[in-house]
């Protein structure tokens, strides 16, 4: 699935994400069996990329990563309810606005940890 309608099929409420950017993209990243584990949005900007992955309503977590130089980094991150990770994303500032986070977190590349939350 690389579809945002069959996104919004499974989780109605990203479409307030959608609605603010809507170059969304989503999959669903199975488990070694084959059972689908998370559902993963990513939205490029020419430095970043933000990213959602959800388990399911109860855990997701959100992050901005810095993807322009080679290390990268995390910039910013948020995880909790859907609704509640959907709404810290839905508030950051775009990349290079004022109030957008810019500082390096963690540096390296990034994954989930098996247990979102």
């Amino acid at each position: 699935m690389n579809s945002v309608n069959e996104a919004l099929q499974l989780y109605p409420e990203l479409a307030i994400l959608v609605g603010i950017q809507t170059l969304w993209t989503f999959w669903i990243l199975t488990d070694p069996l084959g059972r689908p584990e998370w559902l993963v949005g990513v939205v490029s900007w020419p430095e970043h990329s933000d990213a959602l992955w959800i388990a399911d309503r109860q855990h997701a977590l959100a992050a901005r990563l810095l993807v322009a130089t080679p290390s990268g980094g995390i910039v910013w991150q948020c995880s909790g309810t859907l609704a509640s990770t959907i709404d810290a994303l839905s508030k950051l500032p775009d990349p290079g606005t004022p109030g957008a986070p810019c500082e390096v977190l963690k540096p390296g590349p990034f994954w989930p940890p098996a247990r979102l939350c």
